[in-house]
């Protein structure tokens, strides 16, 4: 730091955070030597929260709001530096702000498959993919449990243990409400909800709440095809679940399939040389 540096960071009273992206988490002000004066003027601009972190240990929380650095609103400060009667001369602290705003262009999707047990098909993999609003609520557990020493944390740097956990809270949602496949699927806008709970619960745990969440659930193709000539026969929904819980009806339906499409194109291979015969 140069010369210049040093004086501005001793004698410039104003901390604030001007922050021109959306993707930023938090970030920590950069003051020469960590000192503030007293009377010094604290900034905290809407969506912003700001935290004085003294040896360590948080201290004060600011909400949005301007204000004069006194012993009267750093009374957690006081404490920690054992002002009895006031301060005249610099002390020293860190002081962190954090984006309080949602974050919108957070995308997820299940890394493998997801295994479900269906009353139709038996055992399904299903995958699933959407987007999260996440925000920070809680800024003294997200500096603990994410920032550490780190001086700007954006949300790329969180976007890997995101990912993790709403798969993870998929998993578990999935579990919870013992849905085959082919419901989960039909009812998966009612289940956003239900999965928004779910993946709240695993990331209060890092200070961060969530707005929203949406969903999409894929099945495996060969069930989408089976559903699909369910519906083209119009074949009735006990029966059609008859023949797909039989692996030996539901093979013959596959081998009526297979014959009806070989049929319908003799030049197709063997089999349409063999319908020919």
């Amino acid at each position: 730091m140069g010369l210049m540096d040093k004086i501005r960071g001793e004698f410039v009273d104003i901390i604030e955070w001007l922050d021109d992206t959306n993707s930023t988490l938090a970030w920590r002000f950069p003051r020469y030597d960590n000192e503030i004066k007293n009377g010094a003027e604290l900034i905290v601009r809407e969506g912003q929260q700001a935290v004085f972190v003294y040896r360590g240990q948080l201290a004060d929380r600011y909400e949005p709001g301007h204000y004069a650095l006194t012993t009267e609103n750093m009374p957690i400060m006081s404490t920690l530096q054992g002002w009895k009667h006031g301060f005249n001369s610099p002390f020293r602290s860190e002081v962190y702000f954090v984006n309080t705003r949602p974050v919108t262009d957070f995308r997820w999707g299940t890394p493998q498959p997801v295994t479900v047990r269906d009353p139709d098909f038996r055992m399904v993999q299903v995958r699933a993919n959407g987007t999260t609003i996440v925000k920070v609520v809680d800024p003294a557990v997200f500096l603990r449990q994410v920032i550490g020493t780190e001086s700007v944390v954006d949300m790329e740097q969180i976007t890997d243990l995101l990912r993790r956990t709403v798969a993870l809270a998929f998993s578990d949602m999935v579990l919870a409400t013992g849905l085959g496949a082919i419901d989960l699927q039909g009812r998966q806008v009612e289940l956003s909800d239900k999965l928004r709970e779910f993946v709240a619960q695993r990331v209060a745990s890092f200070g961060l709440g969530v707005d929203a969440v949406t969903m999409t659930i894929s099945l495996p193709e060969e069930i989408q095809q089976a559903m699909t000539r369910g519906v083209a026969r119009g074949v009735e929904a006990g029966g059609f679940a008859d023949n797909v819980r039989d692996p030996n009806r539901y093979q013959q339906v596959q081998a009526a399939d297979a014959m009806l499409a070989a049929a319908q194109n003799p030049g197709g291979g063997a089999m349409g040389a063999a319908m020919q015969a």
